[in-house]
């Protein structure tokens, strides 16, 4: 009668060894492996643990709203989702443009700040939080709902963009940094606090991270008959079907959490 009790303590056990993108990339392979109940129990367990599993959560929320079409899970989603984007929010600024206010000492040295790696996931994870709203604003079939759901898609859209396009910049510039053994102590210093604990490896999943969204909107948007595109062009999104596919099996390869869904 103990076999069972212990078979899921040593599951419990491995599992609490994991980070939490680890941790979020098992929950949702458990999800597409039939094992809905178990994964919404690990997201609602460690849900407090990390932005990312908060968001795990509210996903594990979402997909039950749209299995079902029933207007209290469909409303729980909306508020987990909410939840999870309230937690996620911090300063707007860019990545980038943080680094460079980091090096010009225009930020307070005394106030606690957010590492990059951190305010690369939260800002990917409220862009994912903007879409899943816009789903299901979509859903309920109004006009303003409509409208609503596609101001939504716009602030995702220009998240993903912003984040894209800052991991890249870092990714060459960690590149740069590996074959340039030869730097200086001072100048290695110098590059270290805006770098810090940002490695190819975390950047590689950050990128996984923000291309599953960003090549479903090439890709959707790709799809859009032609006499529409051009409209939907004319309001920022763009569609680039090649761009789209490349970044889904990007993300596919990678280890975010997302990555089982971009197969």
């Amino acid at each position: 009668m103990a076999g069972p009790e212990r078979s899921e303590q040593q599951v419990d056990d491995t599992l609490h060894h994991l980070d939490d993108s680890e941790l979020a990339l098992a929950g949702i392979n458990m999800l597409l492996n039939n094992g809905f109940k178990e994964s919404d129990q690990l997201f609602k367990k460690y849900r407090n643990h990390s932005p990312l599993m908060s968001f795990g959560a509210s996903f594990v929320s979402f997909l039950n709203a749209i299995m079902t079409f029933e207007e209290e899970k469909m409303q729980l989603a909306c508020d987990d989702l909410k939840t999870t984007e309230k937690l996620c929010e911090s300063d707007e600024t860019g990545v980038i443009e943080t680094i460079k206010n980091k090096i010009k000492k225009n930020v307070d040295s005394q106030k606690p700040s957010l590492s990059v790696e951190d305010r690369l996931q939260r800002q990917i994870i409220i862009a994912d939080c903007h879409v899943y709203l816009a789903v299901l604003s979509f859903v309920r079939q109004e006009l303003s709902a409509y409208i609503k759901g596609g101001w939504i898609l716009r602030k995702a859209w220009k998240i993903y963009n912003r984040c894209y396009t800052d991991i890249n910049t870092l990714q060459e510039i960690c590149q740069k940094k590996t074959s340039q053994e030869h730097l200086t102590s001072d100048a290695a210093n110098d590059n270290h606090t805006p770098m810090e604990g940002l490695s190819e490896e975390s950047l590689s999943r950050l990128k996984g991270a923000v291309s599953f969204g960003y090549g479903l909107f090439h890709l959707c948007i790709s799809m859009v008959p032609p006499n529409l595109l051009k409209i939907i062009n004319l309001l920022g999104f763009p569609g680039d079907r090649l761009l789209g596919l490349s970044s889904l099996m990007y993300a596919s390869e990678s280890k975010d959490m997302k990555a089982p869904l971009a197969t």
